[in-house]
């Protein structure tokens, strides 16, 4: 038999409900309770009997009504898997610091659930982890509030001596050596290092016990406790035969999920906050961020490899519960932050690829918190990493893939998703330059999701595979990511052109709408509309699509009619393309309208729908800059019906940026100075332009007429409509240029 620890090794803790155990049950079956049992009015009550089976697979039979059943049966449900979960992660806790030598106590939480307490208290004993005092009565706390309050830690020690006597324990919260010492000297049983680093928390225990507890000092009796910042990743770290008790917390979360770790972080000048577990992160994490870089393992597999004890990701699992915590409400991110950066700046970090991707999301997380400078280096230094790790090469998926066909793909992925980031990166920062766009790249190519989830990972095929495809008799589908990458080498293309002409001009533009014909022409059917059958979009192809149109927009809007105004010139949170040339007469009509066939497929995009959160934080960007080319052109082009039509697309996207910006700090300032340019622009426009709006002198873009067909599953307004006038050298427009002040 397995030994336990705590009250389960001396006998049942159910002594600990009291015998008003009835009361407490009615209590929470009334908060539980609606007014009116609509649910018992449907059933009825006529006697049913009901089998109640346990673990040990004794049933009892239960004769009443089926409503008083069916409201028993909830509450009941939750209470033991919120027990459950308490166990649970108590027993995980005392385990880890067993391992790590620790042979002294750890206590629960003092902090409960209203209405839970003795529930709470019950799983941590059967977790075999100490309940630390029932209630306010069972032992008197001294925090820093009744210690001003009184005057001085000796006044509060000796006020609560008083008045609790020899029965009552006194615990006194220190910030420092010195404030343990005192409250020692005036006869306080327990000192509570508190929000001490490991470090400093050895040091004042030791001097400490031996100055009081086993010099030649005065040899009072006392415990000393240690809390504040404590959680699974650090705990080991505190770990000293001079703590008598490492107080932690174990709260259990919803039914299905195995439980929320909560640990108390106090500091001298601010409250209580609390960090939830790296459980319920991890999932937000998946459910949010993982869909448009799908590189880390999938959530089944990275939970059943945590289990090993050399595991390899502790730095990348910080940086998941960190970005979790940002799509996490009832959390502050900031402390996530700080845990996963301060593991990912050690000196000693382990060039591993775990952490080459844990750099790769921490750099793209900061970046879009508007940290921009230290997401740049620290995907620099996730790039420099693989490419010493040899990432680039064939081999290396195998080499490092533990004899595991889905860590395998995890590394192919990783190098591709990396790719993309980088040269995403260059491009925001108006560089035509990024380190990985000229390392050759032998990487076999990923597999698409639905096999990476499944663990079914096929045969890789080869970028040579690809680059034939249209030869093959059967039609062969590739993963999102390969469709994706294949933009980006485009893009890449494109960028070389001008780095080695240094020009701007019609041939790079033909060369790039040739490439990105080519590209569309070739996409499977379930990869041109991101909107798959089942309703969920892919995310990976959403920012492909994204990632073609903002290309046909950069490429043909400094040779149309949509200028620059003053205001976008000057934008901070994202940069629009500058114009290299002035553009010329001839021409400027299909550039412009290919430029605003570009912002309609981008409309297209935004209102497919679905849960805006989790589409890829790199679309932000490119959202930003198609809205500005959109108010250009309700600015300069259009009247009537298609400015109202062009508006409602504005509104899309700051809509769109706000949505992101919810949780991304960098969405918000571009939807911000998106609304400043449509200020700076519309406020005053009230009919930009005068010509003849007969049918001669339009030109209809229908709904369906784009360069490749989405359909967005959405009945809006903003899809028909546009109309163009031909005669637009007629129209006054003018770029703002430094080296011209009225361009035409």
């Amino acid at each position: 038999m397995a030994q336990v620890e705590g009250a389960p090794a001396h006998g049942a803790v159910a002594h600990l409900l009291p015998q008003t155990y009835k009361r407490y049950i009615s209590e929470w079956l009334e908060e539980d309770t609606p007014s009116f049992d609509y649910g018992g009015f449907v059933v009825g009550d006529e006697e049913s009997e009901a089998k109640l089976l346990g673990k040990s697979e004794v049933s009892q039979d239960c004769h009443c009504p089926v409503r008083k059943l069916l409201l028993g049966e909830r509450v009941a449900l939750n209470t033991l898997a919120r027990c459950s979960g308490i166990a649970t992660k108590s027993d995980r806790l005392l385990v880890l610091l067993r391992k790590a030598g620790y042979p002294n106590i750890l206590a629960g939480t003092r902090k409960t659930t209203p209405g839970f307490r003795l529930v709470e208290k019950y799983g941590m004993l059967v977790g075999g982890v100490d309940a630390h005092r029932v209630d306010l009565s069972h032992m008197t706390m001294l925090k820093d509030n009744h210690i001003v309050a009184a005057g001085s830690i000796t006044n509060a020690v000796r006020a609560a001596k008083s008045a609790g006597g020899f029965a009552t324990k006194i615990e006194v919260e220190c910030q420092s050596f010195e404030e343990a010492d005192e409250a020692i000297a005036a006869g306080a049983d327990i000192v509570m290092l508190d929000n001490f680093t490991p470090d400093g928390v050895k040091v004042a225990a030791a001097q400490l016990k031996e100055k009081w507890g086993r010099g030649t000092g005065d040899r009072k009796a006392f415990l000393v406790e240690v809390s504040g910042g404590l959680t699974e990743h650090n705990v080991e770290k505190y770990v000293c035969g001079d703590i008598d008790i490492s107080l932690n917390v174990s709260l259990a979360n919803t039914p299905g999920i195995d439980a929320i770790h909560i640990t108390e972080v106090l500091t001298p000048d601010t409250s209580p906050a609390f960090q939830v577990s790296m459980d319920r992160l991890l999932e937000l994490y998946y459910e949010n961020f993982w869909p448009a870089f799908p590189l880390v393992l999938p959530f089944h597999f990275l939970r059943q490899r945590q289990m090993s004890e050399n595991h390899g990701m502790d730095e990348l699992l910080l940086v998941l519960q960190y970005v979790g915590s940002m799509y996490a409400p009832w959390t502050p991110s900031e402390p996530y932050f700080k845990t996963a950066l301060d593991a990912l700046t050690s000196p000693i970090l382990a060039h591993t690829p775990f952490n080459v991707q844990a750099l790769m999301l921490l750099a793209i997380a900061q970046y879009h918190n508007n940290m921009k400078e230290e997401g740049h280096r620290r995907l620099h230094l996730a790039v420099s990493i693989a490419l010493e790790l040899r990432m680039n090469q064939k081999g290396f998926a195998q080499a490092y893939g533990e004899s595991n066909p889905v860590l395998e793909e995890s590394w192919r992925r990783t190098y591709y998703l990396l790719h993309v980031a980088d040269q995403h990166l260059a491009i925001v920062s108006n560089s035509p330059i990024h380190t990985l766009g000229n390392v050759p790249n032998m990487v076999d190519l990923p597999c698409d999701d639905e096999y990476y989830e499944a663990g079914q990972i096929p045969r890789a095929a080869t970028w040579q595979d690809y680059e034939n495809r249209e030869f093959e008799e059967v039609e062969v589908i590739y993963s999102s990511i390969v469709y994706l990458y294949d933009l980006v080498k485009i893009v890449a293309s494109v960028m070389d052109m001008f780095l080695e002409t240094g020009t701007f001009g019609e041939a790079m533009i033909e060369r790039c709408d040739t490439k990105l014909a080519i590209w569309t022409s070739l996409l499977p059917a379930c990869k041109k509309d991101p909107l798959r059958k089942d309703g969920r979009v892919d995310e990976v192809m959403f920012a492909a699509h994204m990632i073609a149109i903002i290309t046909i927009s950069t490429m043909h809007r400094p040779f149309s009619n949509l200028s620059l105004s003053p205001a976008e010139m000057t934008t901070q949170a994202f940069l629009s393309p500058t114009p290299f040339v002035a553009p010329p007469k001839q021409g400027r009509a299909a550039h412009t309208a290919r430029t605003l066939r570009a912002v309609e497929m981008h409309t297209k995009l935004l209102a497919i729908p679905c849960a805006i959160e989790r589409h890829n934080v790199f679309t932000m960007c490119m959202s930003a800059q198609l809205a500005v080319a959109q108010i250009s052109a309700c600015a300069n082009l259009l009247e009537d019906h298609a400015l109202s039509i062009a508006r409602d697309r504005v509104r899309l996207s700051i809509g769109f940026l706000n949505a992101m910006g919810s949780f991304w700090p960098l969405g918000k300032l571009m939807a911000r100075e998106v609304r400043h340019i449509a200020r700076a622009q519309l406020s005053n426009n009230q009919n930009t332009i005068a010509v003849d709006s007969g049918p001669a002198t339009e030109i209809d873009l229908p709904r369906d007429e784009i360069i490749w067909p989405i359909d967005p599953s959405a009945q809006i307004d903003i899809y028909s409509g546009l109309m163009l006038p031909v005669d637009w050298d007629t129209t006054n427009f003018s770029y703002s240029s430094s080296t011209s002040s009225s361009l035409t």
